[in-house]
Order: C-alpha cells, then sequence, then structure tokens
C-alpha cells in the first residue's frame, strides 16, 4: 500500500489479516459489531474492509497497541487494520504522497487534520447507524461542533484533566495539613506559602505546575486565540484572570523558578526526583511517571470561589474520519466502538477518563495501573467540565508565548505589559505561518 521509502510508514503494521468470519448481530462484545449498527442496515463490521489509522500522538507502537490498536484487534476480526504512528510533523504529508492514505487521524486538536484540509462531517453516518450522540460527556460534542460548523468531523475515545499532585513527604516535614479535595484557589495559595520553606540549606517550594496545559485547560473557558480573525485574546478579562490566578504561585517568596524562567521538565524534575516541590499541578497521568519516586498522592484541580463545581476542561483524544476514506462506513464502526460502554471500560481502568455522560464507569479509573494503588486518583474526575476552548493549528505558538509572559512577569514586568506583548508576538508569528501557506 506504501511506498517502502516513506518514513512515516517504516512503523505501519497490519493489525491482523483479513479474514470472513460470520459475526453475531447485535451484541456489544468483543468480535461482534458495534453497538452502533442498526438493525434495517447492512452488517458492515462482518464484511472484509481495509483500514488505515493514522496515530498523531508522537507515541511509540507498543503504546498504541496496548491502548486501543489490541482491542481494535479483537472487536473487528474482518477488517485488516493498518496503523502508522507519527515519527515527525511532516509524516502524514509524506504517507499522503507516497500513495498512502489515512481513514482515521487521531488528534487532540486535529489541527493536524485541518492543515491537510482532511475533515469530513460524519453528520451522514449518525444518522444512518442511528447514533446516540446524548450518551457522550456534552463538552467533548460541544467543541467537535464548533470545529464543523454545527456538523461532527470526529468522536472522542478516552479524554484527560488537570489535576494537583502533592508530596506527602513535605507536608509531614512541615506539620502543614494536607490539600483536600474541592479547595479553592485561595486555599492552595494559603499551603503553598506555608510550604515554601528554607530548611537545612535546601529551598522547598509549594506550588509549581505544567503551566501550559493548566493555563490551556483553564476553568474559565478563557480561548488563547479568536478562531474568526486568528488573533490572540491574551488580553481579554477572563484570560487575564486565569494567566493571574496561575502566576501569583510563582511570585511567592521563595517560591520562584530558577533564572525566573519557566520549563516544564525544569519544574517536574524537582517535583518527583528531587522532592523539593510540595504541589504539583498537571495532568492527570503524571502519576504513571512518577510511580513510587515520591510519596505522593493527588486531589482535585483547586476551584474558584464562584465556580465550585468546574473542574478543568476535558483535554480529549479525538479518531477523525478523513474525507480520503474509501471505507466511510466501516471507519465509522471503528469510531462508534470506541465510545462503547466496552470499550470506554477498558480505557479507564486503563487510567483514562471516559467520554461518556454516564460517569458510573469512571468509578473504574486506574483499576488496572498498579502505581495507582490507594491513590486519590478520582480526583480527576471533575464534577463538571469547564466550557470548552478551541486548540487551534496555532496553539502551539501560544503556549509559548504564555510562558514567556509568565517569565516576563516574574522578572519584574507588570501584567497588562507581559500580556499585550506575548499577545502581539503571537499576531506576529500566526500571521507569518499563514503568508507561507
Amino acid at each position: 500500500m506504501f511506498a517502502a521509502n516513506n518514513k512515516a510508514t517504516k512503523f505501519a503494521v497490519p493489525l491482523l489479516c483479513m479474514s470472513v468470519l460470520a459475526a453475531c448481530g447485535g451484541q456489544d462484545k468483543a468480535g461482534s459489531p458495534p453497538s452502533a449498527q442498526s438493525a434495517d442496515k447492512p452488517d458492515i463490521a462482518s464484511q472484509p474492509a481495509e483500514l488505515t489509522i493514522y496515530d498523531s500522538s508522537g507515541n511509540k507502537l507498543e503504546w498504541i497497541m496496548d491502548n486501543y490498536g489490541n482491542k481494535l484487534k479483537e472487536k473487528f476480526p474482518n477488517y485488516k487494520i493498518t496503523i502508522v504512528p507519527q515519527e515527525n510533523a511532516k509524516s502524514l504529508e509524506n504517507l499522503i504522497a507516497s500513495g498512502g492514505n489515512a481513514d482515521i487521524v487521531t488528534s487532540a486538536t486535529g489541527s493536524i487534520v485541518f492543515d491537510m484540509q482532511m475533515q469530513s462531517d460524519i453528520s451522514d453516518l449518525i444518522a444512518k447507524y442511528k447514533y446516540d450522540l446524548s450518551k457522550l460527556e456534552p463538552t467533548n460534542v460541544e467543541i467537535q461542533k464548533k470545529l464543523a460548523n454545527g456538523g461532527l468531523y470526529a468522536l472522542p475515545a478516552w479524554t484527560t484533566t488537570g489535576v494537583l499532585f502533592y508530596n506527602k513527604d513535605i507536608f509531614d516535614k512541615f506539620g502543614v495539613p494536607y490539600p483536600k479535595d474541592g479547595m479553592t484557589w485561595d486555599d492552595i495559595y494559603e499551603l503553598a506559602k506555608k510550604t515554601t520553606r528554607m530548611d537545612n540549606n535546601v529551598q522547598y517550594r509549594g506550588m509549581s505546575m505544567a503551566f501550559e496545559h493548566i493555563m490551556m485547560l483553564n476553568q474559565l473557558g478563557a480561548a488563547h486565540i479568536d478562531l474568526s480573525t486568528n488573533k490572540s485574546l491574551f488580553t481579554a478579562d477572563n484570560f487575564k484572570k486565569a494567566f493571574e490566578n496561575l502566576v501569583r504561585f510563582y511570585q511567592i517568596p521563595g517560591n520562584g523558578m530558577a533564572g525566573n524562567k519557566f520549563f516544564f521538565a525544569n519544574e517536574q524534575d524537582p517535583f518527583y526526583k528531587n522532592n523539593t516541590i510540595a504541589m504539583f499541578m498537571t495532568l492527570h497521568g503524571g502519576g504513571r511517571t512518577y510511580k513510587d519516586s515520591v510519596n505522593w498522592d493527588t486531589v482535585t484541580l483547586p476551584v474558584f470561589k464562584d465556580k465550585p463545581e468546574i473542574g478543568s476542561q476535558s483535554y480529549a483524544n479525538f479518531f477523525f474520519l478523513s474525507k480520503t476514506s474509501k471505507n466511510r462506513d466501516a471507519a465509522f464502526q471503528v469510531l462508534s466502538y470506541l465510545t462503547s460502554t466496552e470499550f470506554q471500560q477498558f480505557v479507564v481502568r486503563n487510567g483514562y477518563i471516559p467520554i461518556l455522560k454516564d460517569q458510573s464507569i469512571a468509578q473504574q479509573i486506574g483499576a488496572d495501573i498498579p502505581e495507582y494503588k490507594g491513590k486519590n486518583i478520582k480526583a480527576a474526575l471533575p464534577k463538571t467540565f469547564a466550557p470548552p476552548t478551541i486548540k487551534t493549528k496555532h496553539q502551539s505558538i501560544a503556549n509559548a508565548e504564555t510562558s514567556a509572559a509568565l517569565n516576563a512577569v516574574v522578572s519584574g514586568t507588570d501584567v497588562n505589559t507581559a500580556l499585550r506583548e506575548a499577545g502581539e508576538r503571537v499576531d506576529k508569528k500566526i500571521a507569518e505561518q499563514l503568508g507561507k501557506k
């Protein structure tokens, strides 16, 4: 199917060989057609089909197989499914240029799909197979409808959120009570001050975070970029409020960053390698990295006092159906299965957050992850997701400039100036990027 010299395809692997096996209809179990199959439509899952999935996560094939590839192999014995992991930013472009194709593209933002003009409205398939969109957590549907101007380009498979990790040993050392679920930002700010101390010539810092992620998933629904103008929204009131709420932690005496520069690794490493940061906010999957290198637990992301039910935004992984697919019906069976109760139970036990409205499944979160045993990993489940903001193809530019604005403020620049100048840089870089096309 693909050119032998195409770098993007050297990891492309067929999940299984085509076979023609009779499948039982109407059941949602391994080897049977997905629940989206309508009784008055052909049994698509029992028919042979070839599908290619381009996975843009950057993860290795082993990770992809563990997270969903093996489940698809089990579910669709009649499909020959080839998965192409992304090696670099040009992998998909190279795949298409070499004569290959992608029926499905995975992406958290969809930017790679839009860059290649591969988006395809699946509303017709949703109607054809009587797919029930109401079963999905609504913000994940809302963000897709915004992207497709009322249509739908993709279905989510799982999601993640921001949480607060804390080092029990530091809190014990200083006799400070552990943080609790449901605490406000002001409550956590006070804990950060109490745990920022110099002790035996070691500087302990009360709080740090994956700043770009927490800002991107902010609870105020503050977007970084205006979709209609491709201009930054850094000076908008809600963006400024979200930004100032986070920046203040780095202004606590003794809690500043090394050299007043934010780099994610330089902030995460002291938490779980050096054990010198009391609290660290990041995506909830961080615990799988920390393992037992730090005596950690987790609580819910702090909330605003006037929004006590609102957690972080959902950061879902979407599966987009490509307009170049020659097997749209078969591809939709895959998308449908990924949102089934069966797959959602699997993915939740593997540590992710389900995308179903019914959160009863979510109570099993991390059940199969040894690192989560005895941990409050359910803190990753917000009572209500924050209003979603679309992460555009220029999001990486905006994220980098939020860090630049943070660095400027902790170096002494006032917030208004730092955000205005960062926003101007975003506008300039986006204009340059658009001008190259």
